[in-house]
């Protein structure tokens, strides 16, 4: 295997990835693309779905396209139904953008782009590989979480949830894949330490079924904190990048307001030229 590679990693968020669609927007523009394996979580498996069909003329439409459709309902938590109604957001998305997945492959050529998934009975993580089988399920998959999406995300027959569980920032992935240099977009300021969420101890109790799992769950803070250790004590023969907003951004996963989705994706132009003004 060659060992001087360089990845892109792309942290989830939410709609926290308006930040995200901001620097590969400007890395587009920019021509900048000196990677040979680009690897996704969550929604940052999206933003590098349109980061390799090299199209920028709406990116932000569809951040907002999501913000704006009937998506998230919290009402749903009593129902039984979605809160995050990812099935049909990347279904309708798919229908009114029309992406030319042919681009994907042109713009890959030979290279690797990765969904990262969680496998509900074994909680750990699985690598999908772009050109393997078709891909949206993938991508859904990807962004399928517990609680928040009740609709089953299935992959060869087996239940799948959301990358970021079991491998939240792929960064020891890449490496051993010989990456070199990884550039890290995350969706959180540079300081930041991940705490166990309330959010967690709930989607442990509601996911008895799969004991793993749930202790995926309520190791979730170690699991990223550990992440973060390799992040900022790579191995000698690796450098890693991280690019992250200056301080804490407005957009949570579930914003709905347009002005600040708006705001995010700005500051994320700017963090990507500045690195581009430095490199």
């Amino acid at each position: 295997m060659e060992n001087n590679k360089t990845a892109l990693i792309v942290e989830g968020g939410g709609q926290r990835g308006v930040f995200s669609f901001g620097i590969t927007d400007t890395f587009i523009k920019r021509n900048f693309d000196p990677f040979d394996i680009y690897i996704g979580v969550s929604n940052g498996v999206a933003v590098l779905y349109w980061y390799l069909i090299r199209e920028t003329d709406n990116n932000l439409d569809k951040m907002l396209y999501a913000a704006s459709g009937d998506y998230f309902s919290y009402k749903n938590i009593f129902t039984g139904k979605d809160i995050f109604k990812v099935h049909q957001m990347y279904t309708d998305g798919e229908k009114k953008f029309r992406p030319n997945i042919e681009k994907i492959s042109n713009n890959l050529n030979k290279k690797k782009y990765i969904a990262v998934v969680t496998d509900a009975i074994n909680a750990k993580a699985e690598y999908y590989s772009f050109g393997e089988s078709e891909w949206m399920p993938k991508m859904i998959a990807s962004g399928t979480l517990p609680i928040l999406v009740r609709t089953p995300s299935l992959i060869n027959g087996r239940r799948k949830f959301d990358g970021g569980i079991a491998d939240p920032l792929p960064v020891e992935k890449a490496y051993e894949m010989g990456a070199k240099k990884i550039i890290v977009i995350r969706t959180y300021e540079k300081k930041f330490r991940r705490k166990l969420k309330f959010e967690n101890y709930i989607g442990a109790l509601l996911s008895r079924e799969y004991p793993k799992l749930r202790r995926a769950l309520l190791n979730h803070d170690e699991t990223y904190n550990k992440a973060l250790n390799f992040i900022n004590y790579p191995p000698e023969d690796c450098e890693i990048v991280q690019l992250c907003p200056p301080k804490k951004l407005k957009s949570k996963r579930d914003s709905k307001n347009i002005e600040i989705l708006k705001g995010d994706y700005e500051i994320g132009k700017k963090v990507a030229e500045k690195y581009l003004k430095n490199n």
